[in-house]
């Protein structure tokens, strides 16, 4: 049996000009993540990240927590899907969204609801099915990889993890915006992959972060 650790990115750079990167508290949350992992024991093989800046600092910052350099690989596949595409598709955003998290969270759920139904594919990039085929393939392409025993630590983001979690429970739209909605920055979510099949054992682990530490942004 193998397991799977897959890590969302640290906090990133809300409300500022360039979001893809990772805030001092990001880059912080991913050191932690990784002295926790090493004081559990875990001892991977590898690290495969996304190709998101933030997602390869959190990655590099993992591996610093755990005092390793692990063998690092990008795929594609655990890209988040453009979250301000999705409210920029919308007609009546509320301006304050571009600052106010809580406001652009609401937001990006009607925007999702409306990618998700499929009636509008025309004006996206990446279709909702698209974005959760290329999510399923890279999951059972990492579970395929890893060997009996072995672990290895994944690091993307929340639209990706929640759709993972979701597909693991059977669930549909409806759970995965449930994950997506609560899952923390550098949460951890453990998965095993056997002979028996790929089983979720846990989703959003994030007691390493103590509580002035934890963000959902």
């Amino acid at each position: 049996m193998s397991v799977l650790y897959l890590v969302r990115h640290g906090q990133a750079s809300f409300g500022t000009d360039d979001y893809d990167r990772l805030s001092d508290l990001g880059k912080e949350q991913s050191r932690i993540t990784g002295e926790h992992l090493g004081a559990q024991k875990v001892s991977p093989v590898g690290v495969i990240h996304g190709e998101m800046l933030r997602q390869r600092q959190t990655a590099e910052g993992i591996q610093t927590g755990l005092g390793s350099q692990l063998d690092a690989q990008i795929d594609p596949g655990w890209n988040e899907y453009q979250a301000w595409e999705l409210t920029g598709a919308l007609t009546d955003t509320d301006p304050r969204a571009k600052q106010d998290s809580k406001i652009f969270q609401a937001e990006l759920e009607r925007g999702a609801a409306r990618w998700a139904s499929g009636e509008h594919d025309g004006d996206y990039s990446e279709t909702f099915k698209q974005f959760s085929t290329r999510v399923d393939r890279a999951l059972d392409e990492v579970c395929a990889s890893i060997g009996s025993g072995e672990s290895t630590i994944v690091v993307s983001s929340a639209g990706a993890i929640a759709w993972t979690a979701a597909r693991l429970l059977g669930g549909g739209f409806d759970q995965w915006m449930a994950f997506n909605r609560v899952t923390v920055n550098t949460g951890i979510t453990r998965i095993i992959t056997g002979r028996s099949g790929t089983s979720l054992i846990s989703f959003n682990e994030h007691g390493h972060q103590t509580p002035e530490r934890v963000t959902y942004r």
